[in-house]
């Protein structure tokens, strides 16, 4: 996530801005109701449409931001004066995430991306050809946002995210710039189709929300189907979630995405006791009482071979998981500077992440099974 300081000013500034955007809040229909995805909405006003991020950051509440999609060759309404408008279709888009780009693919508008955060980590064949072609430039990343190269870009929107509510001091900036700017709150989901709705929103600043509710439709069918195969008597295998990172083991919480897919895929989430949606920090005493109840350890960090983790610690050789369980880790599709698509497509992908887990947790339900994003550590 993108470690982002305080801009004390301009969040008051933009707390204002916010404020004045909810001026003038009328009753309005729905025009593409979300059955997953709590985190946005897309309605019309006035023949407007407009797409409302509520709590956009983690331990928002009551925050509501709202933008007014209005034709790029249109006049916009006297009506709309200081509030957030992006003229649509968008043609041109910086996404300060990897994650942008797998909604944008999923819509067939990965060539409208001019520029990008954290481009080390990307790992769309198309972006990354144009990256080392000069087309596409990183913008930088958080703090150090080089803002003289995206005002060169010209961009018809930024797509932001922020882990809390110092994301609006970069919102002020933007707008300080004449820069539009939408955020988009899909990492906050905590169910894998509604992660997956927000290819909705995605589409909606292109002119494609057909295109876009057939795609998420495709999704849903799919991702259902593979739930389906999952007997409820089964057995559950248990399962550990990790590596430490700079000697704190971060473990997903038990309402997390994650805890979610385990759920879905027949495993039992050793930590899904745990009441949050966020991640937190275990200690190794309770890695190790998990590593004896467990039968199947996940995401073990970059690693690629079992003695890589031995390597990073050697009391992981009195693991239980590790003698006698097996051990997947979603780097399959990864970089050699470190990106990993399962963090880039998989968002809007959360079927080809359920069928891996599924023949991870029940090999034959899904025979010939050919893993996307995970791969067995040997």
């Amino acid at each position: 996530m993108i470690d982002m300081r305080k801009f004390t000013y301009l969040f008051l500034s933009v707390f204002l801005i916010l404020t004045a955007c909810e001026a003038g809040k009328q009753n309005h229909p729905e025009l593409s109701s979300n059955t997953y995805a709590g985190g946005f909405g897309i309605t019309v006003e006035d023949g407007i449409t407009v797409l409302t991020i509520k709590n956009p950051w983690e331990k928002a509440r009551d925050v509501e931001v709202r933008y007014y999609l209005v034709d790029r060759n249109g006049e916009v309404p006297a009506s709309l004066a200081g509030k957030n408008v992006i003229r649509t279709p968008v043609k041109s888009i910086i996404c300060l995430s990897t994650t942008h780009l797998g909604f944008l693919d999923k819509i067939g508008e990965i060539a409208s991306v001019s520029g990008i955060s954290g481009g080390v980590y990307v790992t769309n064949p198309e972006i990354l050809r144009r990256m080392k072609n000069g087309e596409i430039p990183d913008v930088g990343y958080g703090q150090n946002l080089n803002y003289e190269e995206i005002i060169r870009l010209k961009p018809d929107v930024v797509m932001v995210y922020g882990v809390d509510s110092d994301v609006t001091g970069i919102l002020g900036k933007f707008r300080d710039l004449g820069i539009a700017t939408v955020l988009n709150a899909e990492y906050l989901e905590t169910s894998p189709l509604g992660k997956a709705e927000w290819i909705k929103f995605v589409g909606a600043l292109y002119n494609k929300q057909e295109w876009a509710d057939s795609v998420f439709i495709s999704v849903e069918k799919e991702y259902i189907r593979l739930k389906g195969l999952v007997p409820d008597d089964t057995h559950r295998p248990g399962v550990m979630m990790g590596l430490p990172y700079r000697d704190a083991w971060w473990v997903p919480g038990g309402k997390s995405y994650m805890a979610n897919l385990i759920g879905d895929a027949g495993g039992n989430y050793l930590g899904s006791d745990n009441s949050s949606r966020e991640s937190y920090v275990i200690s190794f005493e309770q890695a190790l009482v998990w590593a004896s109840e467990a039968e199947v350890w996940l995401n073990v960090g970059m690693v690629n071979s079992r003695q890589e983790i031995i390597a990073a610690d050697s009391r992981f050789s009195r693991f239980g998981v590790y003698n006698q369980g097996r051990i997947y880790n979603n780097n399959k599709q990864t970089t050699i500077s470190g990106g990993a698509d399962f963090w880039e497509s998989g968002a809007a992908a959360p079927e080809k992440i359920l069928a891996d887990l599924i023949s991870i947790f029940h090999p034959g339900l899904l025979p010939g099974h050919t893993f996307f994003y995970y791969q067995e550590i040997r």
